[in-house]
């Protein structure tokens, strides 16, 4: 029974709180980039923030000893609790590779929809390593496709025989 001192068990992850768990996520994935990212995803994509952001409560966060304190600390902006939360994550998240790759999944959604958004580019592919890759087009620009497996070789003169 819950007495009425205790404070009530966070269910649903508020968008403030996913924030230092997203950080730490990205950082782990896109090391020395991933709070930068964490910023602007937190600004352009809230709900994929929130998404990422309650995984990681459910999965791991939630019911553990002091961890509603330490990410009320690390959203209040405690560089030490930040760093203890990334820490902790870090570690579980080496140990779970199911968790990890679910994590890792929707950190490549968030790292591709933030740095799409940074390049003026008129056709982008961008290739994330996993067999997974998303292609943008200008629709006012012609695309090219190519079946097999051709070589192509972009801006490198032909070898003389």
């Amino acid at each position: 029974m819950e007495s009425v001192l205790d404070p009530p068990m966070i269910e649903q992850i508020s968008l403030l709180l996913a924030a230092p768990i997203v950080k730490a996520i990205l950082d782990k994935f896109y090391e020395g980039v991933g709070s930068k990212l964490g910023e602007k995803a937190v600004e352009m994509l809230p709900e994929k923030v929130k998404q990422l952001g309650q995984l990681i409560w459910e999965k791991c966060l939630r019911g553990q000893p002091g961890t509603e304190q330490l990410l009320q600390s690390a959203a209040d902006g405690s560089v030490d609790e930040q760093r203890k939360l990334a820490e902790y994550l870090h570690k579980f998240l080496d140990a779970n590779a199911d968790l990890r790759q679910e994590a890792q999944k929707l950190a490549e959604e968030i790292q591709i929809e933030v740095t799409h958004n940074d390049i003026h580019a008129k056709n982008v592919l961008y290739a994330t390593g996993q067999s997974q890759a998303l292609q943008v087009n200008d629709p006012n620009q012609p695309v090219i496709q190519i079946q097999g497996n051709p070589t192509i070789h972009f801006g490198a003169p032909a070898k003389p025989d």
